[in-house]
Formats: structure tokens, C-alpha cells, sequence
């Protein structure tokens, strides 16, 4: 089954880029560009991409196991297949990743130490300092810790 995506997806590639220009890597694997779009297939784990640049400059790939990402000058978000997202400011220095469970609650963790819990626009965020910051659905409000 692999092997017939893979087929697929080159077939894809190849067929979505009149100039293509393609080259097999060190990894093995084959990639294909024209300036705006990219297609890439990789023989070991049989996932394939395809990237595209807009107008604004933002480009938007996507792998053939479900996963997304748009970037633009450094900085990005990407979301996989299982619903995990992760985001990056290039500008910051700052990441988080966000996984919801089973539940409908989604946990997010920044790289500065924040954290945070919520549910239908409520929950409860800790910053690195202390501060807890919480939203219910009669207050809302901060304490220093």
C-alpha cells in the first residue's frame, strides 16, 4: 500500500509541475521545485510533500500523513495528523505546543515556562513568573503568586 502511494504521490508531483526541476538527495530522496512549489518523497518512510508559496509569501506544505504547516520568514505553525500543533516567533524566540485530549482539553506549553488549560474559550493559564490567570463563565481575572 506504501509503495502504491508513493507511486501516487510521484505521479502527482510530476504531473503538477510542467518545469520540473528534480534531484535525488544524499537521503535518496527526490525532490522537485518551479520557484513557487515544491514536491519531496521519501523512499525509507514512503511520506511525501508538497509545498506552495503565496503572493504574501507564506508557504503551506503538506505531507501525505495529514500534516500541515505554513511559514513565513521564520516563523510557523504546523499541526499533525493526531491534532497536536505546535508554533514558533522567530521574532521571540518563543515555541508552544497544544494537544487536546480526549476530553476536549487542550493543554498548552510555551518554551518561556507558560502553561495553560482550557475548554469552550474557559480555562486557567500559569506564566513563567507565578501570575495564574484564569476565565470562568461568571469572572475572569489574574493573581500574582
Amino acid at each position: 500500500m506504501k509503495i502504491l502511494w508513493l507511486l501516487v504521490c510521484v505521479l502527482f508531483a510530476s504531473s503538477m509541475f510542467a518545469q520540473q526541476d528534480c534531484v535525488k538527495n544524499l537521503r535518496g530522496e527526490t525532490v522537485c521545485k518551479n520557484g513557487q512549489s515544491a514536491a519531496a518523497v521519501n523512499p525509507n518512510t514512503g511520506n511525501a510533500a508538497v509545498a506552495h508559496k503565496n503572493a504574501n509569501g507564506v508557504t503551506t506544505t503538506q505531507t501525505a500523513y495529514g500534516g500541515t504547516a505554513k511559514t513565513r520568514n521564520g516563523s510557523g505553525v504546523a499541526q499533525g495528523p493526531n491534532g497536536t500543533t505546535a508554533a514558533y516567533n522567530a521574532k521571540t524566540g518563543n515555541a508552544a505546543v497544544a494537544q487536546k485530549n480526549s476530553n476536549g482539553v487542550t493543554t498548552t506549553q510555551t518554551s518561556y515556562g507558560g502553561k495553560a488549560k482550557t475548554k469552550n474559550g474557559m480555562g486557567a493559564a500559569q506564566g513563567p513568573n507565578g501570575t495564574v490567570c484564569a476565565k470562568g463563565e461568571n469572572r475572569q481575572g489574574c493573581t500574582k503568586k
